[in-house]
C-alpha cells in the first residue's frame, strides 16, 4: 500500500544535502513511500535529480496571487505523513491546510511552537548546536518511525562530458575559489580572505609542483578571477580554461552545482568555505579542508559532525590562512 509522504525544504542546496539521510532512511523504512518535496527556487532544479523523490514542487517566491494559487493547488492533496524539516512559518502555514494523519515541525521559536498547537502539528524545538541528524530522529520519533539516520552516502555520481571529461586527471586538488573568500561579497562582518592575485597565484603554483590542481569559481566574479581567465593559455569551452603558468591546473567558470557535483569524483582533496559543496564532498568520502569563521564555529560544528574526513581551518588574512591550509593538505 502507497504512503505519500511530503517534505518541506524551502530553503538552500546544502540543506536540502543535510536532509537527503533522513529522506533516504524513510524510504527504506517505509515500504511504498512515495515522497514530495517542496523545494525553494535555488534547490528545486537539483532536487529533481534525486531518485529519492518522487515529485518535486517549487515553492512560489513571486507575487501573492502565484503563493494563493500553490496553496488551492497543494491543499487538495492527501499525505499520511508531513516533515517540515526548514522550520519555516510559511511550511508551518502550508502543512496546517494539508489532510494529513501525521505532522511534524522543525519549530525555533515561540510563534512557531504556538502555531503547530493550534494547529495540531506535532512539533520538536531546534536546540541550537544539536547535530541535525539527532534533530530529524527525534522528528522521526514523533510520528512513530523509530529508526537510525546512517547512510551518508547518497549521492550519485553524474556524468558531465562537458567537465569531467575535458579535465585529463585520474584525481586532483580541488580549489572552490567562490565570492565567500571575500566579505565584500559575502558576509562582511566575517574575517576577509581577500587574497592578492600574486598571493593567490603563488599559492596554486606552490600545490601544482605535486598535484594537479582543479580551480572552480562560484557564479559572481571579481577581477581576480578576471585575471585568472586572462592569464589563461588556452579556452577549451565557455566555461573551461587551461591556466597559463603550469599544465597541470585547469580552471573553470561559473559552474552551476549540477556541474560541481560530478567534478569531485576525481578530487582528492577540496578547498573551499564552508557550503553545499562541503556536504556533497562529504558523501562521497573525499578529504576536506572547510573554511569557517571562527564565530559560527558552534553553528557549523552541527552541521559537519557526522563528516568523516574532515579538517576545519578558521577564516582570516590569505597568508595565515595558507599556512594552516597546508598543514590540513
Amino acid at each position: 500500500m502507497t504512503k505519500n509522504i511530503l517534505i518541506f525544504r524551502t530553503d538552500r542546496i546544502g540543506d536540502l544535502l543535510i536532509t537527503c539521510p533522513t529522506v533516504k532512511t524513510i524510504k527504506n523504512y517505509i515500504s511504498g513511500a512515495k515522497i514530495s518535496i517542496i523545494t525553494s527556487e535555488k534547490n528545486y532544479e537539483y532536487a529533481k535529480t534525486f531518485d529519492i523523490f518522487d515529485e518535486v514542487y517549487k515553492f512560489p517566491k513571486s507575487n501573492i496571487f502565484n503563493k494563493i494559487k500553490f496553496y488551492t493547488k497543494f491543499i487538495k492533496k492527501k499525505f499520511d505523513y508531513v516533515f517540515i524539516f526548514d522550520g519555516k512559518d510559511r511550511s508551518i502555514i502550508l502543512a496546517s491546510l494539508l489532510k494529513s494523519k501525521i505532522k511534524v515541525a522543525k519549530t525555533t521559536n515561540k510563534k512557531q511552537i504556538y502555531y503547530c498547537s493550534i494547529f495540531g502539528i506535532k512539533n520538536e524545538i531546534d536546540v541550537f548546536g544539536t547535530d541535525l541528524n539527532i534533530l530529524h530522529k527525534k522528528m522521526l520519533e514523533k510520528s512513530n518511525l523509530h529508526v537510525s539516520i546512517d547512510n551518508f552516502n547518497y549521492l550519485k555520481f553524474k556524468k558531465n562530458n562537458n567537465f569531467a571529461q575535458i579535465v585529463p586527471f585520474d584525481e586532483y586538488i580541488h580549489v572552490h575559489f567562490d565570492e565567500k573568500w571575500f566579505s565584500s561579497t559575502y558576509i562582511k562582518t566575517y574575517n576577509d580572505i581577500n587574497p592578492s592575485y600574486e598571493q593567490f597565484t603563488n599559492f596554486i603554483n606552490l600545490l601544482s609542483k605535486k598535484n594537479n590542481i582543479l580551480i572552480t569559481t562560484g557564479l559572481l566574479s571579481n577581477n581576480l578571477i578576471e585575471r585568472l581567465l586572462l592569464d589563461s593559455k588556452e579556452k577549451l569551452n565557455p566555461k573551461v580554461y587551461k591556466y597559463n603558468l603550469s599544465e597541470n591546473v585547469f580552471i573553470i567558470y561559473k559552474p552551476t552545482f549540477l556541474d560541481l557535483e560530478p567534478l569531485l569524483r576525481k578530487s582528492k582533496v577540496l578547498i573551499s568555505c564552508h557550503g553545499a559543496l562541503t556536504h556533497a564532498a562529504a558523501s562521497f568520502n573525499i578529504k576536506i579542508v572547510d573554511i569557517v569563521e571562527q564565530s559560527s564555529d558552534q553553528l557549523i560544528k552541527r552541521y559537519s559532525l557526522y563528516m568523516k574526513n574532515y579538517y576545519k581551518v578558521y577564516r582570516e588574512n590569505f597568508k595565515n590562512l595558507i599556512l594552516n591550509i597546508n598543514q590540513k593538505i
